[in-house]
């Protein structure tokens, strides 16, 4: 169990610079594409918010990112979606999902080999292991389509 507590640690690590990310931002860059091939700050977000819901609370948690398209960029490429939310709304809805997730863990840990019901064949060990990458890779991908959109950001 301790191993998985430093993992969920790890996640809430990745999600706060999450928030660096998006320090300054302003609202009328969330949703802008940089290019037609790549997605926005907003749907990338949107995209994570969605993952970690999924794979600690399942597919029936409330939110605005639960979309379809939000799932794989084979999908949202062809489907942009704007949502009407801004830089602060929308990383406070990322981090209103963290907090559930949290709260579900603190409710009821689970052990590294358990498996996952949100995702079949994964292990809660392994959805964390992954969920720790994946905020921190789609993260790397909010700087670089700031640095696209020719802002300045803090140091990452």
């Amino acid at each position: 169990m301790a191993q998985l507590n430093w993992l969920v640690k790890a996640l809430s690590a990745a999600i706060w610079e999450m928030g660096e990310a998006f320090t300054g931002l302003e609202d009328k860059d969330v949703w802008v594409r940089p290019h037609p091939r790549l997605l926005s700050i907003g749907e990338i977000a949107r995209h994570v918010g969605m993952g970690e819901a999924h794979a600690f609370l399942g597919v029936d948690f409330e939110s605005p990112f639960m979309l379809l398209a939000s799932r794989y960029y084979s999908v949202n490429i062809e489907e942009e979606v704007r949502l009407e939310m801004g830089s602060e709304a929308v990383y406070a809805e990322i981090k209103r999902i963290h907090q559930a997730v949290l709260d579900s863990w603190e409710a009821n840990p689970h052990e590294s080999e358990d498996p996952n019901p949100h995702r079949e064949g994964w292990t809660w060990g392994q959805i964390l292991e992954y969920q720790g990458f994946h905020v921190a890779y789609h993260t790397g991908q909010i700087y670089s389509v700031r640095h696209l959109l020719g802002h300045e950001t803090v140091d990452n």
